[in-house]
Parts: structure tokens; C-alpha cells; sequence
């Protein structure tokens, strides 16, 4: 049976509801001024197993994130009033793990590894192939079940200690501590530091990590893992040690150092 989709239209916010056999739709809520896009995406993820929503201002967006819950959310950064950048970071404090996809046309490099930085998931310049926006989204919902329902003894809820440096990682919680210390870190700067810990000793290159991340294989992220990478090291004031826990490896990629 096809999905139909069912527009419930408002001043600054539009909501298209999917339905299906009794599945429950993972919610999709774009906050973009751009009613040209509300429509495309509604249309395009009518026939698939997806509740798609839409704001076109940041406060609406926000107020219906909080209100109504999303299991991801598409921003864009050029928006009325609040930047794209600001929407991340009160979304952020609101739920530290909701996934967040920043979609702009905005073409810059700073930019993408700032939107990184305030924890989005990922992030697509606009145009952009909306068969591609669809595989990346649910690249990212996968690991956000991943994480939401692993079990004890899977691997993916292992806490990782390094012994001789008194850091630990704790995938559950999500909480880093150094000598019992709390670690603030971004989504991507926890998850870059987990596929470290957890090959530690190993060398794992960008596209290892960028695969290991966003469960894709993009050279446009290569940067922002070396920024990432740079991060880190800052927060875990790498630079005081005799031996770094980061160390580059030249030409090939980076290596976590092993107990």
C-alpha cells in the first residue's frame, strides 16, 4: 500500500504526515525558509517510511522540535531572524543526541566544520541529490538505533579505559572522563575518539573514520576529521605528555596509543 502524504498548512509551518500498515514513520523535520523545498521532500518522502515536517523560521522549528519530538532534523543555516548555527545550538541543548543534517548553499569550509564542531551529523550543500539526502539519512538514523538499543555484551556498549592515562569512554552515557574529570565533546569529536579507543594501537586512516562517523565514504570530510583530530588533542591536553595519545601518522592516517 503506498504512503500517501497529507499537508497541514500555517503561517510558518507546514506538516506532512505519512502513514503506512501500522508502522510507526520516523519523524523528519526540516527547518528551512525555502517552501519550495518543503514541497519537493514531502513529495519525495511521501512513498517512503518517513513523517516529513516543515518550519519555515527558526522559532517555529525549534518550538515544534521541543513540542513535538523529531528523530532527525534537516537545517538549513541561512535562515530569518537566527542563524542556522544558533538553531544547532539551542536544538542541541534541548537533546544532546538528536540527529541534526545541515543542508546550505553556503560553500565553505569553515562553515562545515563549525556546523561539525556544534555536533551536526552531517552535512550537504544545496543542490543536492535528494536520493543521496535520503541514503544519508538513513545512514545516520541506523546509528542512532545503533546506540539507542544496543545491548550489554554487544561491543557497541563496551566502556573503553586507557589504563596508563586514566581516560575512559562510556558509550552509553555518552560521557568522557580524564582522571575523573568530564570531557565536554561534540557528537563527532566523541565518535572520532570511540573508533580510536576502540582500535587502539591500530592505525586507522581518514576515510576509516570518516566511514567509522558518518558511515560513509566522503572525501569532503577529510578536513574536519583533521580538525576533529585537532580538538581532541586540546581537550585531552595531549600536548603536556611525554606521549602524545593521538599520534599522526604521516601520509596514512592517525593511531590511538595503545595501553
Amino acid at each position: 500500500m503506498a504512503m500517501s502524504a497529507i499537508p497541514i498548512q500555517c503561517q510558518s509551518h507546514s506538516q506532512f504526515r505519512t502513514e503506512s500498515d501500522g508502522l510507526q514513520a520516523m519523524r523528519i523535520h526540516m527547518i528551512d525558509d525555502e517552501l519550495e523545498m518543503h514541497e519537493l521532500l514531502a513529495d519525495y518522502f511521501a512513498d517512503t517510511p518517513f513523517a516529513f515536517s516543515a518550519s519555515a523560521t527558526p522559532e517555529a522549528g525549534i518550538a515544534h522540535v521541543i513540542s513535538n519530538g523529531a528523530d532527525l532534523v534537516l537545517l538549513d543555516l541561512m535562515l530569518p531572524g537566527m542563524d542556522g548555527f544558533e538553531v544547532c545550538r539551542r536544538l542541541r541543548a534541548h537533546d544532546r543526541w538528536l540527529p541534526i543534517v545541515i543542508l546550505t548553499a553556503r560553500k565553505d569550509e569553515l562553515n562545515k566544520i563549525v556546523g561539525l564542531e556544534l555536533g551536526a551529523d552531517d552535512y550537504l550543500f544545496k543542490p543536492f541529490s535528494v536520493r543521496e539526502l535520503e541514503a544519508r539519512i538513513k545512514t545516520i538514523l541506523r546509528h542512532s538505533e545503533r546506540r539507542s538499543q544496543s545491548k550489554p555484551g554487544s561491543g557497541q556498549d563496551q566502556v573503553l579505559r586507557h589504563i596508563s592515562s586514566g581516560l575512559v569512554l562510556d558509550p552509553n552515557s555518552r560521557r568522557v572522563t580524564l582522571h575523573d574529570r568530564v570531557i565536554e565533546l561534540t557528537t563527532t569529536e566523541f565518535n572520532v575518539l570511540q573508533a580510536l579507543m576502540a582500535q587502539a594501537g591500530r592505525v586507522l586512516s581518514r576515510d576509516a573514520l570518516i566511514n567509522a562517523v558518518h558511515g560513509i565514504d566522503d572525501e569532503s570530510f577529510d578536513r574536519t576529521i583533521d580538525v576533529m583530530i585537532y580538538r581532541l588533542r586540546q581537550k585531552l591536553n595531549d600536548k603536556q605528555r611525554s606521549e602524545p595519545l593521538i599520534k599522526t601518522i604521516r601520509g596514512i592516517g592517525y593511531q590511538f596509543l595503545q595501553n
